[in-house]
């Protein structure tokens, strides 16, 4: 009986005009306006705002992006004429370089460059150098502000003043290589990552 009554009631008809509609149908458009209606008065009734901004935190410690602040030299604290058959190059957050440099057996040169803390704090650093094999090198500061250690073959940890009481230091790399080297091209590159004090 139960199934009748169900079958009689949607089974009808409404009339609109001259087309008639079954119930069934009818139900189902309210349903879905229903359900339309929900979703948009849901974020008008929440409300808010959403987005985001980016920050970027750049290190302090870096080389000087003035690339005359940075040679090659045949005596050590750049006081010997420069070297002419040496590049060296800085990227453009002044944080790693690249160095190349023509050497003979017997010869040191003198890399040095223009370290700068830009904060107004002190800054330790670390500086890392890719050296090939068979190329020896020794990192000294220049003016005795720069206190310096060597962590191992390759890394050295300084400390920097802030940079109120001095905003650049010279850093020196003494770069000699060994009696069997043998004759080929050879780059040293090197990064500076600041390290929590």
């Amino acid at each position: 009986m139960r199934k009748n009554i169900a079958t009689k009631t949607l089974g009808h008809k409404f009339k609109i005009g001259r087309m008639s509609i079954p119930v069934w149908l009818k139900g189902l458009t309210v349903l879905i306006v229903a359900a339309a209606a929900g979703q948009a008065v849901g974020p008008v009734l929440s409300g808010g705002i959403q987005g985001s901004t980016g920050l970027t935190i750049e290190q302090s410690v870096v080389l000087s992006s003035t690339g005359v602040d940075h040679g090659v030299f045949d005596s050590t604290g750049g006081g010997g004429s420069p070297h002419d058959d040496a590049i060296v190059t800085v990227n453009d957050e002044g944080t790693a370089f690249t160095a190349a440099i023509e050497l003979r057996v017997g010869d040191t040169e003198y890399l040095v460059f223009d370290l700068d803390n830009v904060s107004d704090v002190q800054a330790n650093t670390i500086m890392e150098l890719n050296v090939p094999a068979g190329i020896d090198v020794e990192v000294d500061d220049l003016d005795g502000d720069i206190s310096e250690a060597q962590l191992n073959r390759k890394s050295w940890l300084m400390k920097l003043d802030t940079a109120s009481l001095r905003s650049s230091r010279d850093l020196e790399v003494a770069i000699s290589q060994k009696d069997d080297l043998r004759p080929g091209f050879y780059t040293i590159t090197g990064r500076i990552v600041q390290v929590a004090n």
